[in-house]
């Protein structure tokens, strides 16, 4: 996985840097430089030139050359792609910038969970031991044979005090692991920041690059065909078979309406997990060792267990939006999903087990139960999609 990861930010990054129209020639010329350097070590002459290469690929019909061929075919379409991941870097880097100036009081916030868990070491227990650099005034109420007397007590500097946690509190092990933490918070608040902006753009981009002829439905191309005079209907037909079978606009105007639905469903997932399911969690994991061991987990660790709770779970509250365009595409309807609610409370069991990072059932039971509700409202916005039949494809007629 992570290679097949590797090779799609390269492709990406690619993609950005040279541009869609010179990707397929300096992909060429990069691949003419290997098979010149393998020829010269077999004692072979080198090609030399791209058109000697293309020759020899054809004649040995190499795979590669034919995908090449594609990146020629698609430039058009790179080009939309290019445009909208520029967007989606755009309103990412803004994001990250707002948020890293407040990556403190973020953090702040994530910690929270952890510290109102109270240790289940004794408090009389010192866990650490502090010198004061300083003489410190304390007020403070003393017990005397007359009665309590309020008194300030000065204690010198150099004392040494043993102190002891009345909460649990992620601490730094590494000298550069707050600066790390602070830019994965504000990695991740970019990334929600701009997540509308990735939607917006990923709908836009569904539906293709398209001309004025492309971007009209079957229906509405049907009539106006009829209009045109042999010439422009020549050129339509090119349009329309030059641009790939994108959504129409039908398919995707729900998706705008749909959007705000996404952000919320996302959010009360976050709201979810921060106040309900994670702090059960670490109240079960930190609570295991009873009174042998004192928490203390990582700043790093932490971070990185609740963030990926917070994300996962969010993400499973986006389940009736998935099944409304399962629906509005034909692909399951929303009879279908009624009639197979035991294999979905199957499966939500099985993905709560896998989500919750506990084994204990009440903590499973605390995932599984709002999923079987984002079901069953998937199911209403199933029925709410009831997509009519698709058209049929246009027939072009032959030329004469």
């Amino acid at each position: 996985m992570p290679d097949i990861l590797s090779i799609i930010l390269l492709a990406l990054v690619a993609l950005l840097v040279i541009g869609p129209r010179r990707l397929p020639e300096s992909i060429e010329a990069l691949w003419l430089a290997l098979t010149d350097f393998q020829r010269m070590q077999r004692g072979e002459p080198p090609l030399g030139s791209l058109h000697n290469a293309r020759r020899v690929w054809i004649s040995q019909k190499s795979n590669i050359y034919a995908g090449i061929q594609i990146l020629y075919q698609v430039t058009v379409h790179l080009e939309e792609l290019r445009r909208r991941i520029l967007y989606v870097l755009g309103a990412f880097a803004v994001g990250f910038a707002v948020a890293f100036l407040f990556a403190q009081p973020l953090l702040g916030f994530i910690i929270r969970p952890v510290r109102v868990i109270q240790p289940a070491v004794q408090t009389s227990i010192p866990v650490n031991y502090y010198v004061l650099t300083q003489d410190v005034a304390v007020q403070t109420t003393l017990v005397t044979a007359t009665g309590p007397v309020s008194a300030t007590v000065t204690i010198p500097n150099g004392t040494v005090l043993p102190i002891s946690l009345t909460n649990t509190t992620p601490v730094v092990l590494k000298p550069t692991e707050l600066f790390s933490t602070y830019v994965q918070v504000a990695l991740i608040a970019g990334f929600a920041a701009a997540l509308p902006m990735i939607l917006l753009q990923l709908i836009w981009f569904l539906r293709g690059p398209k001309f004025y002829y492309a971007a009209l439905s079957n229906k509405e191309w049907q009539t106006v065909r009829n209009t045109l005079s042999e010439q422009e209907l020549a050129e339509a037909e090119m349009q329309r078979a030059a641009v790939y079978e994108g959504l129409t606009e039908r398919e995707t105007r729900p998706m705008f309406f749909l959007l705000p639905f996404a952000l919320l469903l996302f959010i009360a997932g976050v709201l979810f997990t921060y106040f309900l399911l994670l702090p059960s969690a670490l109240d079960f994991l930190f609570n295991l060792g009873g009174d042998l061991v004192q928490p203390l987990p990582s700043l790093e660790d932490y971070v990185d267990f609740s963030l990926t709770l917070i994300f996962w779970v969010g993400l499973t509250f986006e389940l009736p939006l998935v099944m409304f365009f399962l629906a509005r595409f034909n692909v399951v309807s929303a009879r279908q999903f009624a009639k197979q609610w035991r294999y979905a409370v199957v499966i939500i069991a099985v993905v709560a087990a896998v989500i919750t990072p506990t084994v204990d059932v009440f903590n499973m039971t605390l995932v599984a139960l709002p999923m079987l509700g984002l079901y069953v409202l998937g199911i209403v916005f199933a029925w709410l999609a009831r997509p009519g039949a698709k058209p049929a494809s246009p027939q072009i007629p032959a030329k004469v």
